[in-house]
């Protein structure tokens, strides 16, 4: 089932133009992105949902935080339940940059 879900993901990250793969991708044309997230106390960070232009791409763990993307600009979103919505828009430089964007949650108010 995972490498069932895997798969469907590089598929729709492909056909949006989030990701290239293929020996004519140039390692310039793609550029790493390390999301860490901070939750509030009492929330999973390991919850939260990741999408890069509006394309969901399920959760980043602590162990890989790396994603790989086409390089330009990208709308990044993190939403996790009980947390106030994360969006910034960031332009992926390529190689051989490694780039890292720190994402503090906020609660929802009332919650």
């Amino acid at each position: 089932m995972k490498t069932s879900i895997t798969g469907l993901v590089a598929a729709i990250l492909l056909a949006w133009g989030c990701a290239d793969i293929g020996p004519v991708v140039s390692k310039t044309d793609m550029g790493n992105l390390e999301i860490n997230i901070l939750a509030p106390e009492g929330l999973d960070a390991r919850a939260a949902r990741i999408y890069v232009d509006d394309v969901s791409i399920g959760n980043v763990s602590s162990r890989m935080p790396v994603l790989q993307l086409k390089r330009g600009k990208r709308a990044i979103k993190v939403e996790l339940e009980g947390a106030d919505s994360y969006t910034e828009s960031i332009t992926i430089l390529g190689e051989p940059n490694h780039q890292v964007l720190n994402v503090a949650l906020k609660r929802k108010i009332g919650t």
